[in-house]
Order: structure tokens, then sequence, then C-alpha cells
């Protein structure tokens, strides 16, 4: 397996993590495993990885019920052909990944070939802000905005105190920084420090599964990189400066695809 997997209990149900080799952005993949049925979380960047994490779902005997993706980024879609399914994603994420969806994947296709997906699978069912029992599990399905992206999806489990992060947090792993959401990507950071007690297992976008930590850790860096930023004109000065501030992080492949986002090419006109 090129990729590496994870498990974390809490009580009855079991998540395993797919996190992907660098050359695909350390993302993660969250297989939630309840009593009789599967949840899967997020489908990789290429599609090798992504085959690698719908085979090791057969392998756990149950059904895929479910098939969500929690944002509009590629590394989240692009892998949703190999699970042959429907998509379920927020109105506001369906939205974006119908109008630039298939631009995205055509732009990654062209740096990585066929280990890319020519299109996307675009969703066709929404999952609303609320709570939702099955069994005797409660999940909360909450919308997070203005975060790493402007709408997320992140799902909780209070009755065992997981939460299913994905890139509202990162475990040593360089985060995107594209979208520029730093005061309020911080704010909404501070707040769920504040109530850490509610969840203490969390599930990240890229990087291990951890605890409270991260919230700390995620302020940090997002503190480091905003002052950086208002200092350094330059993309490959602002990457090595990051590179050796924080130097046993993954993710250096996100740089690089940050950096049109950060630093975008002056026109001619200019």
């Amino acid at each position: 397996m090129l990729g590496t997997i994870a498990k974390t209990f809490a009580k009855d149900i079991a998540v395993h993590t797919y996190t992907a080799p660098e050359e695909g952005w350390v993302v993660n993949t969250q297989i939630i495993e309840l009593p009789a049925e599967l949840f899967i979380v997020d489908t990789q960047y290429m599609l090798p990885f992504a085959e690698e994490v719908a085979a090791y779902a057969a392998k756990l005997n149950k059904p895929i019920s479910r098939l969500y993706v929690t944002h509009f980024h590629p590394d989240h879609i692009l892998g949703a052909q190999v699970f042959n399914m429907p998509i379920t994603a927020l109105a506001e994420v369906k939205s974006k990944i119908e109008a630039v969806g298939d631009r995205v994947a055509a732009e990654e296709h062209e740096k990585h070939g066929d280990r890319i997906a020519k299109t996307a699978v675009k969703p066709t069912q929404i999952v609303a802000p609320g709570r939702e029992t099955i069994g005797e599990i409660q999940i909360d399905f909450i919308r997070m905005q203005n975060a790493e992206t402007a709408d997320a999806l992140m799902i909780a489990f209070p009755g065992r105190g997981v939460l299913v992060a994905q890139d509202f947090l990162y475990n040593r792993v360089h985060s995107f920084l594209g979208e520029r959401s730093f005061d309020t990507w911080a704010a909404a950071l501070r707040d769920y420090q504040l109530n850490a007690t509610k969840y203490r297992i969390l599930l990240p976008g890229h990087g291990q599964p951890a605890g409270v930590e991260l919230y700390g850790e995620n302020l940090a860096y997002l503190s480091f990189t905003k002052r950086l930023l208002q200092d350094v004109r330059d993309p490959a000065i602002f990457k090595s400066r990051l590179v050796s501030a924080f130097p046993n992080y993954a993710g250096r492949t996100l740089l690089d695809h940050e950096s049109r986002f950060l630093f975008p090419p002056k026109s001619a006109s200019a």
C-alpha cells in the first residue's frame, strides 16, 4: 500500500484514516465504520490512492452507504469516480463543484496525466447542517465558513467525542492558504479551542488523527504564515522560510500548489 492507515476507536464506531503519500498531498480519506455500514469522507487527489481506499474499505465487509465530499479542492474530489456511487455535499459545495470542478480536474490532469481524473464527478445529494441519528449514534453535520475555504462540511459524533474536521485542521502538514482567510479561520479555531472538551478525537484533512493540541498548533501556523506573507513577495523565499520554520512538516507539494494563489502573476499591463 502506498498510503497509510490509522485506526481510531470511539465506543461503537471506528474511523479508518487513509493518508496519501507526499505526491498525493498527504490528504486524508476518512472511512467511518458504523455498526452496519460505512461512510466515506473525501475521495483523494490521485486515482491510484482512491483505489487503495476503495480496496481497503471492501475488506471491512460492510456496505458503503454514503460518500461525502467536504469541499471543492482537488485533493478531496478528484478520486470520486473510483467509488461509482452518488456524492453528498453541502448545497454550497455542490454548486461550487458544478461551477469549477471540471476546470480544476483539467488543470490537475494536465500536470499528472491519467493518475488524475479528467473531469469532476458532481454531487447529486445535499446534506443540510443539523443532526441525524442512526441507531443510537448521533451525527452532527456542520457547515464551516471562511476557514480554509468558503464552505466546508465537518461531521461530528458528539456522543463519542469525535470531530471529522478535514481541512479545518491540519496535523504537521503545511496548510493550504490560497483563500487567505487567516483571521476568520483563526477565530473559528479559537472558538473550538474554548470548547475543546466537546471533541477529544480530531480527524484532520491532512496528517494523522490527534487531540485538542491541534487547535493551538494550527493557530500558531496561521499566525506565522500571515506575518510571513506580509513581509515576503517572492514565492521561493516564502516556501524556503516556511520549510525552515516547520522542518518536520509534510505537504511541501501543497506549498507549490498554493503559490499561484498567494503570488498571482502580474498582468502584462502592470
